[in-house]
């Protein structure tokens, strides 16, 4: 009796200081640094053996040590513009139209940047209701950014399912 009375102390005592997983994110490297203000937040880190992103279809697989959540929290838009701009489906699946309402639409175009900012798809728009196929990109959010003579006019955050 008295064994197993210290064994279980002893096993409540080594619980105390043991785990064997970690909840939050750890990353081990030669160098790194994080940065927070109230507008944004910056992580880096030197050192990494390797970083990847395979995407296929419907799938995104990220690899690597340092790998961050990506959250817009507000697109400005410019002063001045009086486009009628909008966007529909939000969220989609295959189809996104931009249906514009301006008597001078000449010159506008679209582009669109997955969240890491690499440009997708750069088109001229030539119709009031320009539809835009999303079936072949992965799940996930995408911005549309609508130009005039290399203005910004309009920017949306579209969701794909």
């Amino acid at each position: 009796m008295k064994k197993n009375l210290i064994l279980f102390v002893f096993l409540i005592f080594a619980s105390a200081f043991a785990y064997g997983q970690m909840l939050s994110p750890q990353l081990v490297s030669s160098s790194g640094e994080s940065y927070k203000s109230a507008s944004f937040q910056l992580d880096w880190s030197i050192g990494e053996l390797q970083t990847e992103t395979y995407t296929n279809g419907s799938a995104l697989l990220t690899q690597g040590f340092h790998q961050n959540n990506y959250i817009v929290t507000a697109i400005d838009e410019p002063n001045g513009i009086t486009y009628q701009i909008s966007a529909s489906p939000n969220p989609t699946t295959n189809f996104i139209y931009l249906r514009i309402e301006s008597p001078n639409n000449q010159h506008l175009q679209y582009q669109i940047t997955d969240f890491r900012g690499e440009v997708l798809q750069n088109e001229k728009i030539s119709d009031n209701n320009q539809q835009i196929n999303f079936s072949d990109f992965a799940f996930g959010s995408y911005f549309i950014f609508v130009r005039q003579n290399n203005q910004l006019v309009k920017s949306f955050k579209i969701i794909k399912n």
